[in-house]
Formats: structure tokens, sequence, C-alpha cells
């Protein structure tokens, strides 16, 4: 499997989460996976502790930064991956993310739905790629969905992919369900639009909901 994902509780009730497409599969593809797996915990792990048990708020874009630098000097230039990482805050409701080249993630509030633009390159192609961080304050009721690549672009008979704009509407649809059923309601509609039960992709979808 070439998809990633991961989610670690922070203190204060706050949480942090990642989704990534890690480029090639096989061994190759699980051992950079857990490259990003360790790197990142041990990242949050170090920035949350302090001596007088304070909790110290890391930067998303710092962080992806020193993965990317990590990535780029310990694999070869072929490897590399899209990565979505997010911080969220329970205390001040804020979102704060930065998301290295991975497809945007949806935010479904009030029956419409928002992206979350790439913040910058994807993580272990380039040593001094520049990322940013941006945050958004997540209302009651607001839904975060982010996936990889085999949610949309799997081919119906004719050649024509899901797409982002079906998946849009189905989240829509089913707003108000649990995040296990949207998570298993957009794949049977993936695997129906297809027409088949061998896809050629992983499919991997996180959600997250304010309640």
């Amino acid at each position: 499997s070439g998809d990633y994902y991961d989610f670690m509780a922070l203190p204060h009730d706050s949480l942090a989460f990642a989704i990534g497409d890690v480029a090639g599969k096989g061994i190759s593809a699980a051992l950079l996976m857990a490259t990003i797996q360790s790197t990142m915990r041990t990242q949050i792990n170090t920035a949350t502790a302090s001596g007088n048990g304070n909790y110290k708020w890391p930067s998303t874009a710092f962080m992806v930064s020193n993965l990317n630098r990590q990535l780029y000097a310990t694999t070869a230039p072929e490897k590399y991956a899209t990565f979505y990482f997010a911080m969220y805050d329970e205390s001040q409701h804020a979102l704060t993310y930065t998301n290295a080249g991975h497809l945007s993630p949806m935010l479904v509030r009030d029956g419409k739905v928002s992206l979350l633009e790439p913040t910058g390159t994807v993580v272990g192609a380039f040593p001094f790629a520049v990322y940013e961080e941006k945050t958004v304050t997540l209302e009651h009721g607001d839904m975060l969905v982010a996936y990889t690549d085999g949610i949309v672009e799997p081919e119906n008979a004719y050649g024509e992919m899901y797409g982002e704009e079906r998946l849009q509407e189905l989240l829509i649809k089913y707003t108000r369900a649990d995040s296990s059923e949207i998570i298993a309601r957009a794949m049977e509609a993936v695997v129906e639009w297809t027409g088949s039960s061998e896809l050629q992709d992983d499919m991997t979808m996180v959600v997250a909901r304010r309640i």
C-alpha cells in the first residue's frame, strides 16, 4: 500500500492527524510510511513536552519542513509523498494545517463544501522546499474529509473518473451520518461507479468533525 494515515491525541483534548500518499508500492513504500510516522510522532512528542507540564503548540509548517529534509536525505530521489498534516486546538476550535502537495481536503459546512488547498510541494523530493501553514476555525457540525486519489480517480467503463464533484455531493447527502458510515458510503459509491471490486489503487479516507 502507498497510502498513509495517522492520528494522535494531544494535551487538553486536542488532536493531530495526517494523511498521505507515498510514491510507489511494496516494501519500499511501507518503509517510507514508517519513516514518516516515526518522524512526525517524535516531533510532536518533543514539541509538546516541557519541564513544567505546560503544552507547547508546535508549528505544522516547521514539522513538515523537517520531515521533508529528513526524507530527502535518507531516501532515493524517486521516493516522495504527498502529505497533509493538521493539528486541532480544542480550546480555540482552530485547525492549523500544512498541505504538502496532497489532494485538497474538503470542509463541509452548512451544506456547502470548501477546499483546503496545498501550502507547499510534496515531501522528500526537494531539499529546500518551503512550506506554509493555514488556520481555520471549525464551527459546530463542521466536517473535514481528507482522502487519497484512490477515492476520486477510479474510472467507469467509459473512462470517466469518479471525481471530486461526485464525492462532494455524497458528503453533503450524508453529512449527518457518523464517520464510519460516510467512509463506507464513499467506498461503496466508488466500487459501484467502476463496476468492479478489483480497484487499481488503495482507498483511504479520514473524517474529522467538530461536535
